[in-house]
């Protein structure tokens, strides 16, 4: 695996005076910014109307508290089977999006956006040299199997560092769709998935 010399880039004439792009050293970095926004109003008033009751009966009476998009996609499984369980649905991940903007080194960011081959995305040039941002927008399946792909050991370690971050930010919003995949440290300590489904 080749390495590649990677040296922090600040959005300023000096690391004293710099403005980081995303608030830090301007290296790899990921921020989710969109999500989804359901009408849960609309949506299980109309249910209630057409099917004889609330899909979200199940998803109501959880013990946890349950984001948006696990309520809605446990929602979407109860149209089809009331006793479904509570979640994400592996079937049912492409009826969620989420937009990340993304901040790397051109070559970097080169690498990110074909493992997130099929996402559409806006990329530009910023302030600081060598350092481009973009926001890329996919389905939760979709940043599912990015964020495998990019967390493989043949992955330079800087794109892996930063779909590490990117699993971190889904994961801290509860939308862990990764728990099917083996999770080892690798010698550099950045984090390898393995898909056992």
């Amino acid at each position: 695996m080749s390495h590649r010399a990677h040296n922090p880039v600040y959005a300023g004439s000096s690391p004293a005076t710099a403005t980081p792009l995303i608030g830090r050293i301007m290296q790899a970095d990921a921020v989710l910014i969109q999500t989804p926004n359901i009408d849960f109003t609309k949506f299980l008033g109309l249910s209630h109307k057409m099917f004889g009751f609330s899909p979200a009966k199940s998803a109501d009476a959880s013990h946890r508290q349950l984001n948006d998009s696990e309520r809605f996609l446990s929602c979407l499984a109860a149209l089809k089977d009331d006793q479904s369980p509570v979640g994400l649905p592996p079937h049912l991940l492409t009826h969620v999006s989420f937009s990340v903007l993304l901040a790397a080194s051109e070559r970097d960011l080169l690498d990110v956006l074909e493992y997130c081959a099929g996402m559409p995305f806006v990329a530009a040039d910023t302030i600081a040299r060598g350092i481009q941002a973009a926001v890329v927008t996919g389905t939760l399946a979709q940043w599912r199997d990015a964020v495998i792909s990019g967390c493989q050991a043949e992955v330079e370690q800087t794109v892996r560092i930063l779909f590490n971050k990117i699993l971190g930010i889904f994961e801290s919003n509860n939308l862990k769709v990764w728990n099917d995949c083996a999770h080892k440290q690798s010698t550099d300590k950045t984090l390898l998935l393995e898909d056992l489904r």
